[in-house]
């Protein structure tokens, strides 16, 4: 018996969607792909505290090893022999097996089309992706934390990702942009800076941590205080092209933070200063460690 044309063709519509749903990637998922294949969500990233790692990478090579096993859920890193390659995995040892600390592994969202939006770690990689010996085609672990490749088109897509709070629309300036002003591709290159978002990280642990439960989304927590920082301080004020300009500009930033009242709200974040993990005192000693052992790479990895 001769089958109609359009029953096959639905019978094969049928098998190609079922392909497709087998082989996109579905949350919980962990998933290898190379940095140039994921896109930002974000325009903007604190170039500084990219500045800082590659410091810290070019004093101590292995350490980047370390950087690629942790943030591949491995715990660290084990064994690093003088021929070790980060583009040869086999070359080196991490302590534990892919995946086995999903919680520091960076994550990623399934687009239409099977586009992977990179959501957390946009410092890591781009870190990953300006390093001698890594870049563009370095292949990373991810964790999947969401399929949205069912939205019928980027407007949809963008929406859903916004009610979720997984994209960041402000420019370096503070400034709303739509998702298409967002760059493909992550580095120096194609992604703006942003000097609060640096100053606010290097203020961690002396005017605040990290919230380990909640609403609020991590990787955007830095944005959030430095949006409203950027209304409370001028750095014009400061020579950040100097190591004290530069730590005067830290312990501003850090003392405005811990100024605010706990129940008071950040700027238009819509979120306290406690559910951003504000402090109400200023650390001292962890303000000075930053000054010691984090700005000097700051300043000397922009000169180089």
């Amino acid at each position: 018996m001769r089958m109609h044309s359009w029953l096959w063709a639905l019978l094969l519509c049928a098998v190609s969607v079922q392909v497709q749903a087998f082989s996109t990637p579905q949350p919980g998922e962990v998933i290898d792909v190379a940095l140039e294949q994921l896109h930002p969500t974000q325009a903007v990233i604190g170039f500084d505290q990219i500045h800082y790692k590659l410091g810290v990478f070019a004093e101590s090579p292995k350490k980047v090893f370390d950087e690629y096993c942790e943030t591949n859920g491995q715990g660290g890193v084990d064994k690093v022999p003088e021929d070790a390659d980060l583009h040869k995995p086999g070359s080196f040892t991490c302590k534990d097996p892919v995946g086995a600390h999903p919680a520091d592994m960076k994550t990623v969202v399934v687009g239409p089309a099977g586009q992977l939006y990179l959501t957390d770690g946009h410092h890591s990689f781009s870190t990953l992706w300006e390093q001698p010996g890594a870049g563009a085609k370095l292949k990373m672990w991810v964790r999947v934390t969401d399929n949205l490749s069912d939205s019928p088109d980027l407007a949809t897509f963008w929406k859903r990702m916004e009610q979720g709070r997984k994209v960041w629309l402000k420019d370096g300036q503070g400034k709303t942009i739509t998702p298409e002003q967002i760059p493909a591709h992550l580095g120096f290159k194609d992604l703006g800076d942003d000097m609060f978002r640096s100053l606010v990280y290097f203020s961690r642990k002396a005017s605040y941590g990290k919230p380990t439960s909640g609403e609020v989304v991590p990787e955007f927590l830095e944005f959030y205080w430095g949006g409203w920082l950027r209304t409370q301080i001028d750095l014009g004020a400061f020579n950040l092209n100097k190591q004290g300009g530069y730590e005067k500009a830290i312990e501003a930033v850090a003392k405005r933070m811990v100024s605010l009242a706990p129940e008071a709200p950040v700027g238009d974040s819509g979120f306290s200063a406690r559910q951003l993990g504000g402090f109400t005192s200023l650390d001292r000693k962890e303000l000075n460690d930053t000054f010691k052992k984090k700005v000097p790479y700051v300043i000397d990895s922009r000169s180089n």
